[in-house]
């Protein structure tokens, strides 16, 4: 019901920022005189293409191409609305002041009209580009109290592999990732975002991620989406990477461990067992716990640990839907400090979800570059 009313509240707002476009930009640019129909026509085909996007994207009829196309849909309309808006604020602020708004000669009129779109077309680039992209290496330096050596910590979340990133997008992420030369990699959930019969053919080359102690994946809230228990049974079949389900790992120099996600406790599997992680956990080093969802800090007592990594809210993605992402979790990105011993990493992520659409929420591989306090 939730997920309903979520779908039917983005569509309508994109009907109205599709009109809102036409009515307030587009039949006011003197070129296009002549074409509205064509616009209208265009707008509407537009708004049934993302209409179709949320209403068909879990179907397995909708190929990888026509699925990709669609999820390029969004863009124009969050862009173009943004511009019209902003235009429109100028023209109130003129209007307020007394002042006239219009631009006097026709010939930089049209050279500003033609601004406009090309300005227009930049954004819509850009923030698919920004969604599409191989992510940038953020790096952030931790201090951990009682860590023996400094470690390199590659960490990669929300990845979703499924219709619109797959092999390809994974291959590059980890030659990238791999250039870092890591002392462990973490990939904290969402990994999987389709059914699993479309990754068999390539989710082992997961196995080429390279470091020292090797990789390390928790469960996000999609792989409960398309049955967890084959998920697992995939990464356990395929994969090499240890799956931290409620567990942990002594490395010698750290503790590393991983619950299941929130989601579990919705579905009555895989839920997150703190307390079994707890009771064998060796208190006399550093410990990290991976956690899909940053708002598990908030439901559990997770002072035993130094260092919490965490996904899930993908720095918004679009602005300003961040506001609501904060809301919702209690953390949107970087580095929290939770107490004077345990902090709190949360990652934009490495792909997104959705829309082929980034604002203002860079993806990212996140190197964490931990060392013992001086």
């Amino acid at each position: 019901m939730l997920a309903f009313i979520f779908f039917f509240t983005i569509l309508f707002i994109f009907a109205l920022a599709n009109v809102y476009i036409y009515k307030r930009l587009i039949t006011r640019i003197s070129f296009f005189k002549y074409l509205h129909n064509f616009f209208k026509y265009f707008f509407i085909l537009l708004y049934i293409s993302q209409a179709f996007f949320f209403l068909l994207r879990k179907e397995d009829f909708l190929t990888d191409k026509v699925y990709e196309i669609l999820a390029l849909s969004f863009a124009p309309s969050y862009c173009f609305f943004f511009i019209t808006l902003f235009l429109d604020f100028i023209k109130f602020i003129c209007i307020f002041s007394g002042k006239n708004y219009s631009i006097p000669y026709r010939f930089l009129r049209i050279i500003f009209e033609i601004f406009i779109l090309v300005l227009g077309g930049f954004l819509t680039y850009i923030s698919i580009n920004n969604a599409l992209k191989i992510p940038n290496v953020k790096k952030e330096q931790i201090y951990i109290d009682n860590l023996k050596q400094d470690l390199k910590i590659a960490m990669l979340t929300d990845i979703h592999l499924g219709k619109n990133l797959h092999k390809d997008f994974l291959e590059k992420l980890i030659i990238k990732t791999n250039a870092l030369n890591p002392d462990l990699i973490v990939i904290v959930g969402d990994l999987v975002d389709t059914n699993v019969e479309h990754l068999k053919d390539y989710i082992g080359i997961l196995n080429e991620f390279k470091s020292k102690f090797g990789t390390f994946y928790v469960l996000g809230n999609h792989e409960y989406y398309h049955n967890v228990n084959e998920v697992l049974q995939l990464l356990n079949e395929n994969t090499n990477m240890h799956i931290l389900l409620n567990k942990n790992i002594d490395l010698g120099v750290i503790n590393i461990a991983g619950i299941g996600d929130l989601m579990g406790l919705r579905q009555g599997v895989y839920g997150p067992d703190l307390d079994k992680v707890q009771k064998d956990l060796s208190k006399n080093k550093p410990s990290i716990l991976l956690s899909h969802q940053p708002k598990t800090v908030l439901l559990y007592n997770v002072n035993d640990f130094d260092l919490i990594l965490s996904g899930h809210t993908h720095a918004g993605q679009i602005f300003p839907f961040g506001v609501i992402v904060k809301l919702n979790q209690g953390f949107l990105h970087g580095l929290y400090h939770l107490n004077e011993k345990t902090k709190l990493y949360v990652s934009s992520g490495a792909g997104f979800w959705g829309p082929s659409l980034r604002v203002f929420a860079p993806s990212e591989i996140v190197l964490l570059e931990l060392k013992g306090k001086r």
